[in-house]
């Protein structure tokens, strides 16, 4: 049996909030001793590999300082030669799991990472384990983990870094998932879905953790019908009929469908991507708990998660060293590649915006990386809950801004929230900086779900209310500007499915089914729009 399984099964509650969310009570100071001693333990696991001989030469760096200095901010790009066909003989000498993501810009087919034992167990069950305690807890200390706790396996299969998170919570916390994972893995999304939610009725379902938009859409798909609510009871087991009965009474009594959260009493529901503020309340209205937002990369594995007041994320100091580059510097190096960007560390935070850089520790490979994401500090601490270190959001892929004119920056996020708090009836966009007139302007392009659907004069004006709500800044352009810097076109019906059917036909990565929303290449694009 495991530890923590130990501590669950003796009751020791204490202990497992200490080792999996001791991180929120350290000063400042503290969490950077953390950060500066694994990080030079980290230069004597490089030392005589030949990815650190790369990076280093002969003389590996004495100092944080030193370190900053001699290396270079990276990309994958710098460790493909060492990483793409998985040569361990070129890595410290450790065991290791790989996990795949996508290659972005399709330069290669995907990314492979190596995960040692120590990440997997740290930065991929641990912090599972962490966000079990945090989404379900009401005061810190509070521990709800019990020994029979259930999961809904919503994750991606192996190698995925999130079929991993899977595998090390089962392994650490020996959880169980509806399916289980070996049966799960094997099927398709949906079928494991539909799997999960039907042995559920049996087993009950305690947490799970998936993207904010694909919960909500389960949501919505068990309310249209598709949850088991309509079944024969004849082959049914009792404990499943007894649930549906409960379900039914409850949605009967609040004069509406019934919903997942009559069904189950959730202790916890964990999302990541950026979207989860787009579906945060559809998540809450659907499953009956806020879901907890982490962030996570391949490369780095699970990193932050947020606190037990569902408001900003606090980065783990064990999993990887953190460097972050001012939005200045960020858009300096930017406008010219050549320029190299000025880092600062943790303890030199100051709110506003920043790109993450982190170097891997417990063994990892990746030094000073750039995986392009961007973070609000929206704090340093959080006197509500007692925490001293910085408080994080996340803000936006650094290359899917779209400036316009210095003045407005639009992320994913906030063109999401403009269509979404618009209640548009549409199946997907994206967006992209065009000139018009000699001036920049933001060109959204929408699927709408119905061909009848609101006239375009009237989604461009509600569209357009909700973007001078969220940028105020975008009255100062039109006054500056003058009007129309925003067009909206419909796309054909089925734009989106067309895309994503020919995409998968053709073998594409698992990333790369979806277009991207944001500045799709020219090639994507026309493909969208045309769907020849």
């Amino acid at each position: 049996m495991s530890l923590a399984a130990e501590w669950i099964k003796q009751g020791q509650k204490d202990k497992l909030w200490s080792k999996y969310c001791g991180h929120y009570d350290l000063s400042i100071p503290e969490y950077m001793e953390i950060q500066e001693r694994l990080l030079l333990e980290q230069f004597a696991i490089w030392k005589d590999s030949e990815i650190g001989k790369h990076f280093f030469g002969s003389n590996m760096p004495k100092s944080v300082q030193e370190f900053r200095e001699r290396v270079p901010l990276t990309t994958y790009e710098d460790y493909v030669d060492f990483l793409l066909e998985q040569d361990e003989s070129k890595l410290p000498k450790q065991h290791y799991r790989w996990a795949r993501t996508s290659g972005r810009s399709g330069k290669y087919k995907c990314k492979w990472v190596p995960l040692t034992d120590r990440m997997y167990e740290e930065s991929h069950g641990a912090v599972a384990i962490s966000a079990m305690i945090l989404s379900s807890c009401s005061y810190k200390g509070d521990v709800k983990l019990e020994v029979d706790d259930t999961l809904l396996l919503a994750t991606a299969p192996l190698p995925y870094s999130s079929g991993y998170v899977s595998h090390a919570t089962a392994d650490l916390l020996q959880a169980r998932f509806v399916p289980p994972l070996e049966e799960g893995e094997k099927m398709e999304f949906a079928e494991r879905i539909a799997a999960g939610f039907s042995q559920g009725m049996e087993t009950g379902i305690d947490y799970f953790y998936g993207l904010a938009s694909v919960l909500a859409k389960m949501g919505e798909k068990f309310e249209q019908g598709a949850g088991g609510g309509k079944s024969s009871m004849k082959n049914m087991k009792m404990k499943t009929i007894a649930r549906l009965l409960k379900g039914l009474i409850i949605s009967k009594l609040n004069h509406r469908k019934m919903l997942p959260k009559d069904i189950w009493r959730l202790k916890g529901v964990m999302t990541g991507g950026m979207d989860t503020d787009i579906y945060r309340e559809k998540v809450e209205y659907y499953w009956g708990r806020k879901p907890l937002e982490g962030y996570g990369s391949t490369e780095g594995g699970m990193q932050c998660l947020q606190g037990w007041n569902y408001k900003g994320m606090t980065f783990y100091p064990h999993l990887n060293f953190y460097e972050f580059i001012p939005l200045e510097e960020h858009l300096k190096n930017k406008a010219d590649p050549n320029y190299v960007p000025k880092t600062v560390l943790t303890d030199e935070l100051e709110p506003g915006i920043y790109e993450i850089v982190f170097t891997n520790l417990l063994g990892g490979v990746f030094m000073r990386y750039r995986v392009g994401d961007m973070f609000t500090v929206e704090s340093i601490g959080d006197a509500e809950i007692n925490v001293a270190l910085p408080q994080f959001r996340f803000y936006s892929r650094g290359d899917d801004m779209i400036d316009l004119s210095n003045m407005v920056r639009f992320t994913e996020k906030s063109i999401w929230q403009a269509i979404n708090k618009s209640n548009i009836d549409y199946v997907d966009w994206t967006a992209k900086k065009e000139i018009e007139d000699g001036k920049p302007i933001l060109h959204l392009y929408i699927e709408f779900k119905k061909p009848d659907h609101l006239p375009m004069e009237e989604v461009h004006r509600l569209v357009e209310d909700n973007i001078r709500a969220i940028h105020p800044e975008y009255t100062g352009l039109e006054e500056i500007m003058g009007n129309h810097n925003l067009k909206i076109s419909a796309l054909p019906c089925g734009a989106f499915e067309h895309y994503m059917q020919s995409q998968h036909a053709a073998g594409a990565d698992l990333a790369h089914i979806k277009p991207p929303r944001m500045q799709p290449k020219e090639h994507l694009f026309e493909k969208l729009i045309n769907m020849d």
